[in-house]
């Protein structure tokens, strides 16, 4: 008898014991308890993710992607109509449009796979971004794009840079945008700044470059 009421002593302290912590099993130790609880922790955040930081980071990234999709649409419309009549161009940006958006749904996947909720107000203050009209010539959206193209890629680096200098790193989150967007983006960086120069000498000193323009739109639509 002793024993045994040594036995449930022990078990109840250590019980008890685990009630504190960022634990699951403290959770629902704690819920059953006669106390009762809360269970907080019995999710799928873990390493960097526990924190609020990279979460908003990855928000932020996500929408930053529906942004661009949607601009990169306007371009495509842009171009599309009866007046521009640039098939190729409205390919291209097109694409751009839809390749962001799927990027934008995986992103919201992942924070969902890693326990977090996507938050669609999470955005990083762009200066004179409602300042900038879509409506451009064919040089001038082909240089917007590489830049837009660009500034997803830097952001991708800076959070791949949190994950892997902070102190709870994160490897499954760095392989995640390393195999994802960073290799990606450097082709379609490479891509975009070779149509922008290639057109920028197609046009460069003439006085009506427009034979040069439909043969660039002519094999846009070709090559995509």
């Amino acid at each position: 008898m002793g024993v045994k009421l040594f036995a449930i002593c022990v078990t109840t302290i250590l019980c008890v014991g685990y009630v504190a912590g960022e634990y699951c099993y403290n959770d629902v130790v704690g819920a059953c308890s006669p106390v009762g609880g809360e269970v907080q922790n019995c999710n799928s955040r873990y390493g960097a993710f526990k924190g609020d930081e990279l979460l908003t980071n990855v928000q932020t990234y996500a929408n930053t992607h529906i942004l661009r999709s949607f601009q990169f649409l306007l371009m495509s419309s842009h171009f599309g109509n009866f007046e521009k009549n640039r098939g190729g161009f409205e390919k291209l940006y097109k694409k751009l449009s839809d390749n962001t958006w799927e990027k934008a749904i995986d992103l919201v996947k992942f924070i969902g796979k890693r326990g977090g909720h996507m938050n669609f107000r999470a955005r990083k203050d762009e200066k004179n971004e409602k300042q900038i009209d879509f409506e451009m010539y064919e040089l001038g959206s082909m240089a917007r794009a590489l830049d837009m193209q660009k500034g997803l890629a830097e952001e991708a680096h800076f959070i791949h840079a949190e994950v892997t200098r902070r102190k709870e790193h994160d490897p499954e989150v760095a392989s995640y945008l390393e195999n994802n967007f960073v290799h990606e983006h450097s082709e379609i960086i490479r891509k975009l700044s070779g149509h922008t120069n290639d057109l920028k000498q197609l046009i460069a000193n003439q006085p009506d470059p427009s034979l040069s323009l439909y043969l660039f739109d002519e094999y846009l639509q070709k090559s995509l």
